[in-house]
């Protein structure tokens, strides 16, 4: 009996193998698209040999394969000077001074309002009917949501606007928390340190994310010195780890039906280290097409890092 198991194995593992493919990317790396049952079924078919769901799962386990779900990490391109710019911002973390504040803004993924499908799953007494189509027509409104981590204190901020996501929209949040929260914590504060994405609102090649530093570095009276992630390297910002992945589960599989609604269940974010999350509403009318000369950017007041200045800048008061 144990020959003719072994046998059958054999047979199966050959069979598995015919369906096998393999990733483009890395030569370690294969997946059958079959599901046990699926491969139960066409192995009796063509061998005539019974194998039950489950022997078929260990074997697919004892193989290496795992039920697992597809993770963007591949970036879509290349940036020359990435590690270097790594190396920079790590050792701005070291030198900064912990009576100055540390960090990491970025807007998360759009959402809207309205009896509309979202992922996830949440505890309910009953299945949630949404429509059946996600059309923006049938949307009542956009969740824009912005935030600000807090690297040392390890607090989110987040902004609920539904406008638009520009740089006048950003300095405006930034603004709200030093004021209402950032003054307090960091009373001898003298610089600020901004991670950012390399593009959206806050990108490194807009000229009017600068000119709005340069109003905010005037009207707080601090020093902003700004590193900006290499291009294709977004998920690496801390913000996007520490806060948004936490906020993405404290929203899942929740209706958005109104902007309080959302506001609550951001809220509600927390962790086993401590992070909470502070929530406002800006319903402010953000106009876009706002363009800036380079010569509007003030020379005398923005220094930029010898190395990689596109990245790396510091805007003074």
């Amino acid at each position: 009996m144990a020959e003719k198991k072994t046998k059958h194995e054999k047979l199966l593992i050959e069979f598995i193998e015919g369906y096998k493919a393999g990733s483009p990317t890395d030569a370690n790396v294969y997946w059958i698209s079959l599901k046990p049952a699926t491969i139960a079924r066409l192995f009796y078919e063509k061998h005539k040999i019974k194998v039950s769901h489950g022997n078929i799962k260990k074997l697919l386990k004892t193989l290496g394969y795992g039920y697992r779900k597809q993770s963007k990490q591949l970036a879509t391109g290349t940036y020359a000077n990435r590690n270097e710019q790594f190396e920079i911002i790590f050792s701005m973390v070291l030198i900064m001074n912990i009576k100055s504040p540390v960090l990491s803004v970025d807007c998360k993924k759009k959402e809207r309002l309205g009896n509309l499908y979202r992922d996830g799953k949440c505890y309910c007494t009953k299945a949630v009917k949404v429509l059946d189509h996600d059309y923006e027509h049938l949307s009542e409104g956009k969740v824009i949501p912005h935030g600000i981590y807090d690297m040392q204190a390890n607090k989110g901020y987040v902004t609920i606007g539904n406008s638009s996501e520009t740089a006048d929209f950003v300095i405006d949040n930034l603004l709200w928390w030093w004021l209402n929260y950032g003054i307090h914590q960091y009373p001898d504060a003298e610089n600020i340190l901004l991670f950012c994405d390399a593009g959206g609102a806050n990108s490194y090649r807009h000229h009017l994310f600068k000119h709005r530093l340069m109003t905010f570095a005037k009207e707080t009276g601090l020093k902003v010195i700004v590193c900006h992630y290499p291009p294709y390297c977004s998920k690496w910002n801390p913000i996007e780890h520490r806060l948004f992945s936490q906020v993405h589960r404290a929203m899942s599989g929740v209706v958005f039906s109104n902007y309080e609604t959302v506001k609550k269940l951001i809220e509600q974010t927390s962790t086993d280290t401590g992070l909470s999350v502070i929530v406002r509403l800006n319903f402010k009318e953000y106009n876009t097409g706002i363009k800036i000369n380079k010569s509007e950017v003030d020379p005398k007041r923005i220094s930029y890092h010898c190395k990689l200045p596109e990245l790396n800048y510091r805007i003074y008061p």
